[in-house]
């Protein structure tokens, strides 16, 4: 009799693990479009990292909210081709995200614990831009 009570016991307490959750909440997966800053400074990077210039170039704006020209978008794929070789393949460890203002966001990838690249997003139209990075 008291081997069932010690095993009823031993189940219910085994059972009532079910109720506890050890570990973190999971976070809500990120939206990679231009719809939101995190999302957009995520699309760029997933741009570079397949190696699409043209289209992470697309994603830059001017800093006084107005889209570059298609020349001067060309004009920048150097500059993008020496950040993508800085960037591409590495993995995001971290992304903090400051609001600067309404339509303004500062968001800070870190890469592969090493390296962090800040980048200045602004909205244009409903659509974020990259407005600025820095190293």
């Amino acid at each position: 009799m008291r081997k069932i009570n010690y095993l009823i016991l031993l189940m219910l307490v085994l059972n009532s693990c079910e109720l506890i959750t050890i570990g973190s909440k999971k976070q809500k997966p990120i939206e990679i479009s231009q719809r939101t800053p995190i999302g957009t400074v995520l699309l760029f990077k997933t741009e570079l990292d397949s190696n699409n210039i043209p289209a992470a170039t697309r994603i830059l704006a001017k800093s006084d909210g107005k889209q570059f020209l298609a020349v001067q978008k060309y004009e920048l794929y150097d500059e993008v081709a020496r950040l993508q070789r800085l960037i591409s393949n590495k993995k995001i460890t971290s992304v903090i995200s400051d609001s600067l203002t309404e339509s303004s966001y500062k968001i800070k990838v870190e890469l592969d614990y090493l390296k962090s690249i800040s980048f200045t997003t602004s909205r244009i139209n409903d659509f974020w831009y990259i407005v600025d990075y820095k190293e």
